[in-house]
């Protein structure tokens, strides 16, 4: 059978993660795997790992998703399988339209030309608070000291912007529109790859194992590495994985290992509609992978995962390096002291006091880590990195704070001391760093919904120039 057929049984994907750099020889990989066979290419590009910085105020890493991806959708092209993106790290419309721009590029550079169906996972702040004053309760999918556990109007005001986790439904939905390929804003890692397999009749329990696993990529594989890509064939009673790369393999453990990611259970992993259960799932070695079965789907109501990004303030830091003996002995009494001094000062006291500024003070080589949790926090070494961290709501009280403390630090008195001077380094010039503007998860919600496809609906866009076809609905309206 041809890479292009498809078997009524059977859907065989090859994942990768589309926002890290592809390893070297990877045409060679790709091409190992249209040997074995593949209907469809799917890369999860989107993530929350980084917090909501990216969220919040718009920016994305520099990386070029285009010349990513550039290897893989030529073998799409070329065999003639879609392909299933998400695009933009945070996801939000902003960062889909700049990879979307990137892609039309490459398209337009290649002589490719694609019918695509785009599904952009943002949520106006109409729509969301017809929701929340409408519909059923929107809870807190986990608990945090700035977490509503109800979402409310006023939550959703304060958002600077907020995306949901678009699930396997409505990209099953673009893929039925016949198109090249479907591009997302921020998705669901895992419902990207369970999509083609759903519309093919699988099970959804199979699809959604073999999605964990292929979700990324490579750093299931042994050496983990996400510049690398996984294949799988995916059929009704379990699936194989193998690492079309020479240099990689998959084994029992690699994979096994890789079901714990990014999960509060060892076993169970919630999802829109229900849990995935791996407690049964077995795992067995093959010729060249593993095959893998056992999974199974307890049936939930149907919600997605919210994300929204709150602004907090501005952050800047200054930095010191502190290698004096009698100082380390006491670091940490010399930091609270002079935390004490800066929150005291009258000039800050009031700023304080109603929550305009935060500081902290990290001491690397000490408890930068884990703060107050560290269990060793009374050991240092012969060196140590401190860090002061202000958060304040302006960029100027942020600065005028982070710089009081640091002269404080760098020249201020502590018991045993013995010089005035170079008892604290600068190691870095300004000695006050501007970073950013700092946000925190104020959404972090489940939105219930009767229609997964809803909220998402695609259009069918054509690559190189972006030209919109319209809808089936548009088209009706325009013949009548």
């Amino acid at each position: 059978m041809s890479s292009a057929e498809e078997g009524p049984d059977r859907v065989r994907i090859l994942g990768f993660v589309n926002h890290i750099a592809p390893g070297p020889d990877i045409e060679a990989s790709i091409e190992r795997a249209f040997e074995w066979g593949v209907d469809v290419i799917v890369a999860q590009g989107t993530g929350s790992d980084w917090g909501p910085h990216w969220l919040g105020s718009g920016e994305m890493p520099a990386a070029d998703v285009a010349a990513n991806v550039e290897p893989y959708v030529a073998a799409a092209v070329r065999h003639g399988v879609p392909f299933v993106f998400s695009f933009g790290i945070a996801g939000a419309n902003v960062h889909l339209e700049r990879n979307l721009a990137q892609f039309d590029t490459l398209c337009e550079r290649r002589g490719w030309e694609l019918r695509v169906g785009v599904i952009r996972s943002q949520l106006s702040q109409e729509y969301l608070t017809r929701a929340v004053q409408a519909g059923p309760p929107v809870l807190a999918a986990g608990e945090g000291p700035d977490l509503p556990s109800r979402l409310g109007a006023a939550d959703v005001a304060a958002a600077e912007r907020v995306v949901a986790l678009v699930g396997p439904e409505p990209v099953m939905a673009a893929l039925g529109g016949g198109v090249d390929g479907v591009l997302t804003g921020r998705a669901l890692d895992i419902g990207l790859f369970m999509a083609l397999p759903m519309v093919k009749g699988l099970p959804k329990a199979v699809a959604a194992h073999a999605g964990k696993l292929l979700e990324c990529g490579g750093l299931a594989a042994e050496p983990g590495d996400s510049g690398q890509c996984l294949w799988a064939e995916v059929r009704a009673d379990g699936f194989e994985v193998r690492s079309p790369s020479p240099s990689h393999a998959v084994s029992v453990r690699s994979l096994v290992s890789h079901t714990f990611y990014e999960r509060s259970h060892p076993s169970l992993e919630e999802n829109p509609g229900g849990i995935l259960d791996l407690r049964e799932a077995t795992y067995s070695p093959t010729d060249l992978g593993v095959w893998c079965q056992g999974a199974e789907w307890i049936e939930k109501p149907y919600t997605v995962l919210m994300e929204g990004a709150t602004r907090v303030g501005f952050r800047a830091i200054s930095v010191l390096g502190v290698r004096e003996p009698a100082l380390l002995r006491q670091i940490r009494g010399w930091a609270d002291s002079a935390e004490a001094e800066v929150r005291g000062a009258a000039r800050f006291a009031s700023a304080f006091a109603e929550g305009r500024v935060r500081m902290g003070v990290r001491i690397f080589g000490l408890d930068g880590v884990l703060g107050a949790l560290e269990p060793n926090a009374r050991v240092t070494g012969h060196e140590a990195s401190v860090i002061v961290d202000v958060v304040a709501d302006d960029r100027a009280l942020a600065e005028q704070v982070a710089y009081f403390a640091f002269i404080r630090l760098f020249i201020g008195p502590y018991p045993d001391r013995k010089t005035t001077a170079g008892n604290a380094a600068a190691p870095f010039m300004p000695v006050v760093i501007p970073v950013s503007e700092v946000y925190r998860f104020g959404i972090y919600h489940l939105l219930p919904l009767e229609d997964p496809v809803e909220p998402f609906p695609f259009v069918v866009e054509r690559f190189p120039g972006r030209a919109v076809e319209p809808s089936r609905e548009e088209r009706a309206d325009a013949a009548v």
